[in-house]
């Protein structure tokens, strides 16, 4: 029997492989770290993120992580945002903001549609059969 173990990348310690990828205690401070947004969300709905990494002490990198891994939704939390990946505006949903998306959009389009070039790929081969036969 051979024992999974790994160095956890927050803190360094060795810890037992799990779904996680975090040591026990990394987990367990990630776990109260998401009940303190809960609660504070619960009370207070219309937090934005700042509001939200002031009211808890919660690093904004972990706020993101939790609401793009959909811990916290920002469906139902409106003013919940994280950066755009090419920008840095905030965005909702998505790796890019609107503006972003719809540029990458625009430069995906060209002004013609091209047809697909085929490629005639002609293979000739020429096979002969050697017999041993004498007669």
């Amino acid at each position: 029997m051979t024992l999974l173990v790994d160095y956890c990348p927050k803190c360094g310690s060795i810890y037992q492989k799990n779904l996680r990828n975090l040591c026990s205690s990394c987990s367990a401070d990630m776990d109260n770290s998401l009940n303190r947004c809960l609660d504070h969300l619960w009370m207070r709905p219309k937090s934005t993120t700042k509001d939200l990494q002031k009211a808890t002490g919660v690093s904004l990198g972990e706020l993101h992580a939790f609401i793009k891994s959909g811990r916290l939704s920002s469906l139902t939390y409106t003013n919940l945002t994280y950066p755009c990946e090419s920008c840095g505006c905030d965005t909702r949903s998505g790796r890019l903001c609107s503006s972003c998306n719809g540029v990458f959009k625009e430069a995906g389009k060209s002004d013609k549609p091209q047809e697909p070039q085929r490629q005639l790929i002609v293979k000739t081969t020429a096979k002969v059969l050697y017999t041993s036969r004498n007669r």
